[in-house]
């Protein structure tokens, strides 16, 4: 094709880094065109060319994240139900995979369609803090009075209502009927905990439509789309707008959602319809019961994650045009989140993971898919315990399967998480993103 390319590499981090079209990146193009072409130049000079546009989103995420930073601390820092927020924008090599991912499913024709492509660009985490630990006192009292339906529960319900909050052993027919009584007497909870983020992002979400002629005060009073005392706040006029594109609600199937089944329903009605919420109704009220095998449209609509990933994540555009994810979690399970997903990373192909991970790589990699089943049912019970302690419910750890190495625990994960981190911060220390030859 004639072109003259000089490519270098760009080192974001020890020993990561990418390819990109140095010649490209001097002048300042944001035209794509080799790495879009497909047969006429090689496979090497279209990854250099794709890292080259990587390397331009990261610097423009850089560029914006302060001020979508203090965007998401604006409307979320001083609650007291927050416990810290973190926010970060995505370096140019997670950027590439998910731009190789966009040219591939032919969403990408264009530097702009590449830049909408990366809607995770600012990250940000809102942690919310725990609650007290409940009495038995407490427990028994929100159990009588636990309504379903306008019914209370009968006795045998309250028996098993009781069995499954204080971990008693049971039956998996017992157990998928006491988990949505558990899912409600669990609902009040939820909303404690997580009551001043989703009425604050509620305010948000309203005044950035109405900033958008989508909606008007008159509107949002004549459909209750808010509750009286956020429509008292909204008319004040001092609320920091932002726009949602899309929310998960994410869960396993005998876990509870981060936000419960009636914040969810609010903020579907003050989204409107052009957003999509995602999240499953609650069981009580649904005829499939958790351990039904869902289909993969179904666990998209419900939000089911098999391993029962669990957090309110949404898609965002910032006030300044930046794209971003702003996720929901408790402390406990924010922990436990950071290291979970290595299983599932590797099944997919993704090995980023330094050599301490070699051996339980190796034990992941032998697993036959029955046995990975059995393997996300424990990583679920984990995320499912530590939630249970972020409510202030009785807890029990959940053990390792028989038959299953220990090194693929709960514990040994998190350890090899813990050394790994120790590792890239020595490793970081001193370092400076810089621009190497190709040999």
């Amino acid at each position: 094709m004639g072109y003259q390319v000089l490519i270098k590499k760009f080192m974001q981090k020890p020993g990561i880094g990418l390819n990109v079209n140095f010649t490209r990146l001097v002048s300042q193009s944001k035209d794509m065109k080799i790495a879009l072409l497909s047969d006429s130049v090689s496979k090497e000079l279209q990854k250099a060319d794709l890292g080259t546009t990587a390397f331009q989103i990261g610097e423009e995420l850089k560029d914006k994240f302060p001020k979508a930073k203090e965007q998401v601390d604006l409307i979320f820092k001083n609650l007291p139900s927050v416990r810290e927020i973190s926010n970060r924008p995505k370096g140019a090599v997670s950027i590439i995979t998910k731009l190789e991912r966009g040219i591939k499913e032919n969403k990408i024709n264009s530097y702009e369609t590449a830049y909408n492509c990366i809607g995770d660009g600012i990250g940000s985490r809102v942690i919310t803090n725990s609650l007290n630990k409940l009495s038995s006192k407490e427990i028994n009292s929100l159990v009588d009075n636990l309504e379903i339906n306008g019914q209370f529960l009968t006795k045998q319900e309250k028996v098993l209502l009781k069995k499954y909050i204080y971990n008693h052993p049971m039956s998996e027919d017992d157990a998928n009927k006491a988990f949505p009584l558990f899912e409600k007497f669990a609902q009040p909870l939820i909303e404690k905990r997580s009551k001043e983020a989703v009425d604050n992002l509620s305010l948000s979400i309203a005044a950035s439509r109405i900033n958008k002629g989508e909606l008007s005060l008159e509107q949002i009073k004549e459909q209750k789309l808010l509750s009286d005392d956020l429509l008292k706040r909204l008319e004040t006029g001092n609320i920091e707008p932002l726009e949602v594109l899309l929310i998960n609600n994410y869960r396993g199937g005998h876990g509870l959602p981060e936000f419960s089944s009636r914040q969810i329903q609010s903020l579907r009605k003050i989204c409107g319809g052009g957003v999509v919420v995602n999240s499953r109704p609650d069981l009580a009220s649904y005829s499939k019961f958790p351990n039904y095998k869902y289909s993969k449209e179904e666990a998209k609509e419900f939000a089911i994650k098999s391993s029962g990933y669990r957090t309110a994540q949404m898609n965002v555009i910032h006030s300044n045009g930046a794209r971003g994810e702003i996720q929901f979690r408790g402390a406990y399970t924010n922990c436990f989140g950071e290291y979970e997903h290595i299983a599932y990373d590797l099944r997919q192909g993704k090995n980023t993971l330094g050599p301490l991970f070699d051996d339980y790589k190796r034990e992941i990699s032998k697993l036959s898919e029955k046995d990975y089943e059995k393997y996300n049912k424990y990583l679920e019970e984990c995320y499912n315990y530590y939630n249970r302690l972020e409510l202030g419910l009785p807890a029990s750890k959940p053990k390792l399967p028989k038959g299953f190495n220990k090194i693929l625990s709960e514990e040994n994960m998190k350890r090899l998480h813990d050394e790994n981190e120790q590792r890239l911060a020595e490793l970081k220390a001193g370092f400076t993103p810089h621009f190497e030859e190709v040999a």
